[in-house]
């Protein structure tokens, strides 16, 4: 074999193996001298083995010189060496495919610009941003990849698909200008190269805001007939609900329609009960659409038409586009944050106003264990939770009447709070009064996001 540098030795090696185009035997050195593309690479190498034979060529060397050209010409389909066999009168097969990255004959690269037309015709119909491609390579194609490095050793490569991604990304880059984004796409285009076809992820939208709940009976989520399971029976007049409307339906179906969604999912920090209010600066939500085909809302004209179809039933405000970062936020803090709630509170007994500002005291800035309510056992696990309680503050409005102010973290029952549920929360209301406590009317009046200094 003729001597010359390992890299050009082994190249030549694996083109006598197998025919190989310029793209991918520059593909099986990609770590390599980096600052420059596979298809660049490739050449480099062949007329590099070129130049090698015509010096050999040059210098008598003739039959050394001649199989370098002749393997060149055929496997290697290089131009510069076809023009060099003929000048030498030098025979060779013709062959016109690469046996990594062709597919019945055609390589997997002249594809792209159909490919790119195909999404740029894409772009008209769903509003993005920003990209990412992937592709299924043809299983045949990795295993004769991973059959040519095993073969020859091949350390610094890189996989046929990595190539056809970073190529596609940047032919579609050129048409439509849009940017590359590794982490969270807005839309991801599969190629499967096996049948020539891809196709989209299309990934969700994101919009936060704050809602406020004007009337009471109305569920933060969808409440399906406990009868029916939501099939629709007598006891719901067909229906297949318990109530006829929700806060993320309220929200979500017109945020679905206005960005052309085919879905979506509401997520709130915490939630009120039913015949609670949401009131103030309302509740921290994003509603999460999925399959959005368009991007950019008119966040403005979107809350007021949530609020003229809610009918002042709800309220959103300060609607932004957000991510899923904010998501995650909402689920982690929703038991660690602080929320403001007030009641109005009915007790067995008349209570004196002087008794109100110290049991007000005793029950702030403590940590009581509350278990599982009677009222919520059947769907919750039976735990006993640790809940601090930052401040309470509480008045009296008539007889047997009061008004109380309830500081405390997220995820507390604050009217078993008040009420002990038969010991089942400790310290109460009704433990430090003495006397039965029930809340008759509860609202939320702020949701405060966790301090920075905050350890859990």
């Amino acid at each position: 074999m003729v001597e010359y540098g390992k890299i050009l030795k082994t190249a030549f090696q694996v083109l006598e193996d197998k025919p190989i185009c310029n793209r991918c035997l520059g593909r099986q050195f990609a770590w390599l001298s980096t600052d420059s593309d596979n298809e660049e690479r490739g050449y480099a190498t062949k007329l590099l083995l070129s130049m090698v034979a015509d010096d050999f060529i040059r210098t008598g060397e003739n039959n050394k010189g001649y199989e370098i050209v002749r393997i060149l010409a055929q496997n290697g389909m290089f131009q510069p060496a076809i023009s060099l066999a003929q000048n030498n009168s030098l025979e060779h097969e013709a062959v016109d495919y690469c046996y990594l990255c062709s597919i019945e004959g055609e390589s997997v690269f002249s594809r792209i610009p159909q490919i790119t037309k195909e999404v740029v015709d894409i772009k008209e119909q769903i509003e993005f941003d920003t990209y990412l491609v992937g592709c299924v390579p043809v299983p045949k194609l990795v295993e004769r990849q991973d059959e040519i490095r095993a073969k020859h050793n091949l350390l610094h490569g890189e996989p046929l698909k990595s190539d056809f991604n970073r190529e596609l990304g940047k032919s579609i880059y050129e048409e439509t200008k849009k940017e590359v984004e590794f982490e969270r796409p807005d839309i991801v285009f599969i190629y499967e190269m096996k049948n020539n076809t891809f196709r989209l992820q299309i990934n969700p939208l994101f919009i936060k805001g704050r809602y406020r709940k004007l009337q009471r009976g109305i569920p933060q989520s969808r409440w399906d007939c406990s009868h029916c399971r939501g099939k629709g029976c007598e006891k719901c007049d067909g229906t297949g609900r318990k109530y006829p409307n929700s806060i993320s339906e309220y929200i979500g179906i017109p945020t679905q329609k206005a960005a052309k969604g085919s879905g979506f999912k509401f997520h709130a920090a915490g939630r009120e009960d039913i015949d609670a209010l949401m009131l103030r600066t309302g509740r921290p939500f994003v509603v999460e659409v999925s399959e959005p085909r368009k991007r950019h809302l008119d966040l403005e004209s979107l809350r007021a038409k949530i609020n003229s179809a809610a009918e002042g039933k709800v309220e959103v405000t300060d609607l932004e586009a957000s991510d899923k970062n904010t998501v995650q936020k909402l689920k982690s803090e929703a038991s660690e944050n602080i929320k403001e709630y007030e009641a109005l509170i009915q007790t067995e007994a008349d209570i004196e106003e002087s008794l109100l500002a110290e049991a007000g005291k005793n029950l702030s800035d403590i940590t009581i264990e509350q278990r599982t309510p009677n009222r919520v056992s059947h769907r919750r696990s039976d735990l006993v939770r640790e809940k601090r309680i930052y401040e309470v503050k509480l008045e009296k409005t008539g007889e047997k009447k009061l008004r109380g102010f309830f500081k405390v973290q997220g995820g507390t029952y604050v009217k078993e709070l008040i009420s002990g549920d038969e010991g089942r929360t400790k310290p109460s209301l009704t433990e430090e009064l003495g006397t039965m406590c029930m809340c008759e009317k509860l609202n939320v009046v702020a949701i405060h996001g966790l301090p920075a200094d905050h350890n859990p």
